[in-house]
């Protein structure tokens, strides 16, 4: 029987908590739960919100160590009670009723499914998705699947590539199998990398349809984003793929990353790809140790897997005439290529 912790990790959310917090403890499911905030070091008065409107919230005052490590104290501090399922929900959120349930439901269901996302779709117009599910690039590029579709579209479970962080359900046997978040991450990819490494173990990951999620998004992509998501994209890649599938892929990966130092000159963040690439090779020996120790329970071939991504890289963000006539045509050549090429 699942024993459920939600996980929600704050930092200077003092305009959102509030209606999030009341939304969780709301809901329709019949069995107890614990809610556990872990905040990341607010200088606002979050924390204060908190402790005033909700004695019944477990609250873990934290320094800032990102969403993976957040995410990782609230995880180890609900295993440390008993907790065998974790759901993890960002503060700028807002759940239906049956958020929980439904999320539970399939996920007790499915017994090969390890992840379970919800359907996350935008508070502002509630019948468009935000994310069901994320697409993965063979180059290690991710983004919300489904972005802007009609909610009506999605209403059946069904397995997806990667779950998005934003709202999802992990078991407990996934964590003990393949470790916790990435902390070297800090930031963004950590929820790819992390899916990655559910689906090398064996695991599957589903959308839940039926367990509602409403994210007050506001999109940014700015320099300390590019930096974060560029530098963990390439640790991703060179974290999971097989050797030998990394040394048919290494042109193409050139080829990108002067893509997308391309990109960079143009916007003005030239100096912020060229940190990624350093702060990539500083991390090259936590990548060794994790290639290492996820050979132990690696289950998935690079073949199956690559069945999986997409070639086409689809992002509103990276739109452009060089992407759409250029380097999509390529990568879908290239991708052909490599799937013919890998059997391992």
């Amino acid at each position: 029987m699942m024993n459920v912790a939600v996980i929600i990790v704050t930092y200077n959310n003092r305009l959102q908590i509030i209606d999030c917090l009341k939304s969780v403890a709301k809901q329709s499911y019949q069995n107890n739960f614990q809610i556990v905030v872990v905040d990341n070091g607010s200088t606002d008065d979050t924390q204060e919100i908190i402790k005033e409107n909700f004695p019944q919230v477990v609250l873990i005052e934290n320094e800032n160590n990102g969403y993976a490590g957040g995410n990782n104290i609230g995880i180890t501090w609900a295993e440390k009670q008993g907790y065998n399922t974790f759901v993890l929900l960002n503060p700028d959120m807002e759940v239906d009723i049956d958020w929980l349930k439904e999320l539970v439901n399939l996920a007790e269901k499915k017994d090969e499914a390890g992840i379970v996302q919800s359907k996350v779709l935008f508070f502002n117009e509630k019948y468009r998705v935000n994310t069901v599910g994320n697409p993965l690039h063979f180059a290690g590029f991710s983004w919300s699947g489904g972005f802007k579709n009609l909610s009506s579209r999605y209403l059946e479970p069904k397995p997806i590539v990667s779950a998005s962080g934003s709202s999802l359900l992990i078991k407990k046997q996934v964590i003990d199998k393949i470790g916790y978040f990435d902390e070297n991450f800090f930031m963004y990819h950590e929820d790819v990398d992390f899916s990655w490494r559910a689906r090398l173990a064996g695991y599957e990951i589903y959308l839940a349809p039926l367990s509602k999620a409403f994210h007050k998004y506001t999109f940014s992509f700015g320099t300390k984003k590019f930096y974060y998501a560029e530098r963990n994209r390439l640790a991703v890649v060179f974290t999971h793929y097989k050797f030998l599938t990394l040394v048919l892929l290494l042109p193409f990966l050139i080829f990108t990353e002067i893509a997308m130092l391309l990109y960079a000159i143009f916007t003005g963040w030239t100096k912020y790809k060229l940190f990624s690439w350093v702060g990539f090779l500083l991390m090259i020996p936590q990548i060794l140790i994790k290639r290492f120790k996820q050979n132990k329970f690696r289950m998935l071939s690079d073949s199956k897997i690559l069945n999986l991504m997409t070639d086409k890289l689809d992002f509103e963000a990276l739109q452009s005439p060089f992407i759409n006539y250029l380097y999509n045509p390529l990568a879908k050549f290239y991708f052909v290529f490599l799937k013919l090429i890998v059997k391992w």
